[in-house]
């Protein structure tokens, strides 16, 4: 099938394949003839035995006609005779000769005679384009010679306004640079005074705000002696004001100048419609950031290789107090010091996760999926929410509701064995008395009585803890009785956990003025919270060795507890977590004496208790 249109008009027995290069393969004369009539070729190829036909002279004619710079490749045999050859080639004048029509570059024969086909084309189209270019000057030299002297007339005005001209666009050209490069309105008037000033001669240039610009027109035009050019400025079609050029009484603006300084103010209002864009930009990124750094927890933007995006100064803050941070921007690694994803980790729902370390905390994450853009995958917001104090707490509220249960049953049981042991000890006493100390019973009455006297103490301590703190009267408390009452509360506790418990007092006796079982509560109090922090840390590392140290220390006018445990760092030493801490701190401030909590020399938790209130020694 013949294409619309084609370079190549073929004739003759040429190879099918050759029409995918878009030619057109003819079987004779006759049916070419019919396609020139509506189609134009820049190249035929046939062979010499259709060229010495009748018909060829012709074809020839009117294909040059149509196409002057069509080219003809002609396939003559080898033995055809050279000076018929010559003879032929000078009458029709041939591109190219080739022996066979299946030669194999017939391909690059075909497209060097297009190229010279175009290159004719071209030639001729620059011929008649100087010949009518040669006919026009010849007509524009007649013109000329006609109005050379409206011309010399007209010259010097001419270059004076190309050279206004030039000089307004090198100016409006500064123009433009200075209004790109201000970030302020107050950039704009002083860059545009210095650009303006020697193009336009202005003497001053003020930018107001509607209506701020009509009261200053009045004002300009009232009190200072200057000729004034104001130029609305809008902003899609809103007029937001006016820009004013100011410059010498006897200098008035006239169109020229006032049309290119209208352009200037189109530019300054996209100039001040791109900084009011701006600052809102500004405004609503340090609103975001403000935001977005408020909050006290850790915020992460990941994506979904869990790459850190974004973070907030909580995890940057939390990252300082590291002592070895770990390298990389995945959160897991960043978080928790992990090589791998976090176990259970839930990306766009909320789980729960623990960290990697000596001390584990425990998180509570909020995450949501975000799409920034459509055509990327989601982003996720993860919130951590350190609950640790919270497991804590919860974990210490049941373990108060439990003791408050033993309280309420220890004190009944304390009551109910109170008196049979006050008769046991009485009927032991008497039965030592009656016996004669050589009898061989007498030392097992003895140990009886020493056991018994161990039982009434146990039991009073029990009564004296559980009895109203506020029942005894204030006076002179010993701290070793305070001490020693308080730890054999919490005795079982730190037995039943290998807690190894070293008690330093001094020789003399230490006393203060106060509350003996509102001090032995708040001490109490206090080692429940060192307890506590060992307990959690025998949890969290096998083969560990607890240690609680109560040290008690005086001087002339101030006497010192020490109490200290190896147990889990507080995550601010100074401010330690524990239900009971706030009672016992107010029972210490009610007797005058300081508390303190912070970090000893080997890292271990110390709470330090300081009494003035003491008794003089006589």
């Amino acid at each position: 099938m013949r294409t619309l249109k084609a370079s190549f008009l073929l004739i003759g027995p040429w190879d099918p394949r050759l029409q995918e290069l878009g030619a057109h393969i003819a079987t004779d004369l006759n049916q070419a003839w019919h396609w020139i009539q509506d189609s134009t070729y820049n190249v035929v190829a046939l062979s010499v035995t259709l060229i010495l036909g009748k018909k060829f002279a012709e074809f020839y004619e009117e294909l040059k006609k149509s196409n002057p710079a069509t080219q003809f490749i002609a396939v003559v045999p080898q033995d055809f005779s050279a000076n018929q050859l010559a003879i032929i080639h000078q009458e029709y004048s041939f591109f190219r000769v080739m022996a066979t029509f299946q030669d194999p570059d017939i391909e690059s024969h075909l497209f060097a005679a297009l190229e010279e086909a175009n290159q004719r084309k071209q030639d001729e189209n620059l011929a008649l384009l100087i010949r009518e270019q040669t006919a026009q000057l010849k007509r524009l030299q007649i013109e000329l010679e006609e109005r050379v002297q409206k011309r010399t007339r007209f010259l010097t005005e001419a270059r004076r306004k190309l050279y206004l001209t030039n000089s307004r666009i090198e100016g409006f050209k500064h123009a433009l640079m200075a209004v790109h490069q201000a970030s302020s309105v107050g950039e704009i008037e002083q860059f545009l005074n210095e650009s303006l000033a020697t193009t336009v001669q202005t003497s001053w240039i003020r930018i107001f705000f509607h209506p701020q610009d009509e009261i200053f027109s009045r004002q300009i035009t009232a009190q200072l002696d200057f000729t004034q050019l104001q130029v609305p400025l809008f902003r899609l079609n809103e007029r937001i004001g006016s820009i004013f050029y100011l410059r010498a009484p006897d200098h008035p603006f006239n169109r020229d100048e006032s049309d290119f300084l209208t352009r200037v103010a189109e530019a300054v209002a996209l100039a001040l419609d791109r900084i009011q864009k701006m600052k809102e930009s500004e405004s609503l990124k340090e609103q975001w950031e403000a935001t977005f750094n408020s909050m006290s927890d850790p915020v992460v933007l990941i994506d979904e290789n869990y790459d850190v995006i974004q973070s907030n100064k909580a995890l940057e803050e939390r990252l300082k107090e590291r002592e070895h941070p770990q390298n990389g921007r995945k959160c897991y690694q960043l978080l928790y010091n992990r090589e791998d994803v976090c176990p259970g980790c839930q990306r766009g729902k909320n789980f729960r996760v623990q960290s990697r370390s000596s001390s584990p905390r425990t998180y509570e994450v909020y995450s949501q999926s975000i799409v920034l853009e459509s055509e990327k995958p989601a982003v996720f917001v993860n919130l951590y929410h350190d609950v640790t104090a919270q497991l804590k707490m919860e974990r210490q509220i049941l373990e108060s509701a439990k003791m408050a249960e033993l309280g309420t049953i220890g004190s009944s049981i304390a009551h109910e064995l109170n008196n049979p042991l006050g008769g046991i000890l009485s009927f032991t006493q008497l039965i030592k008395m009656e016996m004669n100390p050589a009898n061989p019973l007498y030392p097992d009455i003895v140990e009886m009585e020493a056991g018994v006297q161990r039982c009434k103490e146990i039991v009073q301590n029990l009564l004296g803890f559980t009895r109203n703190p506020n029942s005894d009267k204030e006076g002179p408390v010993s701290l070793k009785e305070v001490a020693t009452r308080a730890l054999k509360i919490v005795e079982l506790q730190t037995k039943s956990q290998g807690i190894d418990v070293k008690l330093h007092f001094p020789g003399n006796e230490v006393q203060v003025i106060g509350h003996l079982n509102l001090l032995a509560q708040a001490l109490k109090n206090l080692l429940q919270n060192s307890i506590d922090r060992l307990n959690d840390r025998i949890r969290n590392q096998k083969g560990f060795r607890a240690f609680l140290n109560i040290e008690i220390s005086a001087g002339d006018d101030f006497a010192h507890i020490l109490i200290k445990d190896n147990g889990t760092p507080e995550k601010n030493p100074s401010l330690p977590i524990g239900l009971g801490v706030p009672v016992a701190s107010q029972i210490l401030r009610d007797h005058e004496a300081d508390l303190e909590f912070f970090s000893g020399l080997d890292h271990e938790n110390v709470a330090k208790i300081s009494f003035t209130r003491l008794v003089l020694r006589s």
